[in-house]
């Protein structure tokens, strides 16, 4: 007779450990990608990298310029996520943890060496190249930390451990939106130099995680055959891929880059000053942490739907009022204020569902058999919306100013319809019994009922009650023979 263990039963620091020090690498993703815009407006990185104008006599970026700079290395993350899945099938999720650790390296490298100390010597096409290198490695974590979180952490906190990515993607942000501040009189190299070269740090800890996962890797390698790339869009992994791609699409199109990304270069366009263009942006990031703590609760507790159906109003709520004031005239400093916490708001509730849930369903909606193509190449589906918001809002800023935020928060509230009439509700469930609740059709006004088979109820019987060190230390023995069956299971 089996004894069923309550789910924090499952929670050890075998699984805890390992998990957390995998998330460092998405401080890495957070760092990069969510407050580049403070090294676009840092003084230093403009005099040397800028355009020289003569009837300024100063160092300017074309917006141009800066969509170059900002969406291009978004192709090597577009590399990175797509290649992420087929690698981790094959070589597994340790091997390719050690791999972007060494990518990121040489990625930093080649950006911190771009440029020498004089104003103008910058190489622009070696900054980018470093920055495309990066940007594989993030795509690579994006992909390999969820995908493992999802088969390792038990169904009833597989929400909030997943989700905590957003939270060390925030923490990245965060030290980033403060270094940028420390440096924003800096007229040199230096200033941008320090801050671009912290990025060694994340790798080099990273790579520590090796032994501490030796012992649970086995886990990670699927004992079932992995399907093709055309199954993704067979059956009922048609409407999975949709929904994987749905979401990943809002996550992009709603407006986070015009809040993360080109924030401080919004701020000092609009007239505000330097101090309050670099500041502004550290209290976002310091809500959006805050943010993703309820996040973490709520997904478990509340459930999937229900969050992201609280987080995309407010979101579409904070951007109309943002494009409405922004668009007055002469604005009071009240005034000026005001916009400035829509932007602080719209993050907080951008962070608190649809910034880190759609990571959540792209790890635990696909089918075993494609999991990881079908996350990889999800995440791939992303950036290449993170590429073309990322190109186009410096021409949406310099063309509509505040009017930018009708755009978002118009597909905010599309987005909201979207969720309550086409995604079923995971929460709570195995990921065995997510395919019981895919083989059915979903109705948004009636309660999901499924009926897992025997192998499926088993399983997630086993998932939210045996001991993690247990199914993965002991071995795996057959009840009804006796039979030890490890010796069938991958290497």
């Amino acid at each position: 007779m089996t004894t069923q263990r309550s789910a924090w039963g499952s929670i050890s620091p075998l699984l805890i450990f390992p998990c957390s020090c995998l998330l460092v690498g998405d401080m890495l993703f957070g760092f990069d990608t969510s407050s580049f815009g403070g090294i676009l407006a840092n003084p230093g990185f403009i005099n040397q990298f800028g355009s020289y104008h003569a009837d300024t006599d100063k160092y300017a970026f074309t917006s141009s310029d800066t969509s170059i700079i900002s969406s291009i290395p978004f192709i090597g993350k577009f590399l990175g996520c797509l290649f992420a899945g087929p690698a981790i099938e094959k070589f597994g999720h340790r091997i390719v943890f050690i791999l972007l650790s060494i990518v990121s390296f040489i990625g930093v490298i080649l950006e911190i060496t771009a440029a020498d100390t004089g104003y103008g010597t910058g190489r622009f096409a070696q900054f980018l190249v470093g920055r495309i290198i990066v940007y594989i490695s993030v795509g690579l974590v994006e992909v390999a930390v969820t995908t493992y979180q999802a088969e390792v952490v038990p169904a009833a906190f597989r929400g909030l451990v997943v989700i905590s990515l957003q939270l060390f993607l925030a923490a990245g942000s965060l030290m980033r939106s403060g270094l940028n501040k420390a440096y924003l009189t800096s007229t040199n190299g230096v200033g941008w130099k320090t801050v671009t070269g912290i990025q060694l740090i994340f790798p080099a800890y990273e790579g520590r995680c090796d032994e501490e996962i030796r012992l649970i890797k086995e886990t990670l390698r699927d004992q079932v055959h992995k399907g093709p790339w055309l199954d993704l869009f067979h059956g009922t992994n048609l409407r999975r891929t949709f929904l994987v791609f749905a979401f990943y699409f809002f996550q992009q199109a709603t407006g986070q880059a015009f809040s993360s990304t080109y924030q401080t270069v919004f701020y000092k366009q609009e007239g505000y000053s330097s101090y309050q263009a670099f500041t502004y942006p550290i209290v976002t990031s310091v809500l959006g942490m805050i943010a993703v703590c309820p996040a973490m609760y709520m997904v478990d507790s509340v459930d999937r739907r229900g969050t992201l159906m609280i987080s995309y109003p407010l979101q579409a709520l904070w951007l109309f009022l943002l494009a409405g004031l922004g668009a007055k005239p002469n604005k009071t400093e009240t005034e000026k204020s005001t916009v400035a916490a829509s932007f602080m708001l719209f993050s907080f509730c951008y962070n608190m569902g649809s910034a880190s849930i759609p990571y959540l369903l792209g790890s635990e909606i696909p089918n075993t058999a494609v999991r990881e193509k079908t996350q990889s190449l999800g995440a791939a589906w992303n950036v290449l919306w993170a590429f073309v918001t990322n190109y186009s809002i410096p021409y949406l800023i310099a063309n509509l100013h505040f009017g930018v935020g009708w755009v978002f928060s118009g597909i905010s509230a599309l987005t909201l319809m979207f969720t309550f009439f086409f995604l079923p509700e995971t929460k709570g469930r195995a990921l065995e019994e997510i395919d019981a609740l895919f083989a059915s059709a979903f109705n948004p006004f009636r309660p999901q009922n499924i009926q897992p088979s025997d192998t499926e109820r088993r399983i997630g019987e086993l998932d939210g009650g045996k001991d993690f060190e247990e199914s993965v230390l002991t071995p795996y023995e057959d009840r009804h023979d006796g039979k030890n069956v490890s010796a069938y299971l991958k290497p």
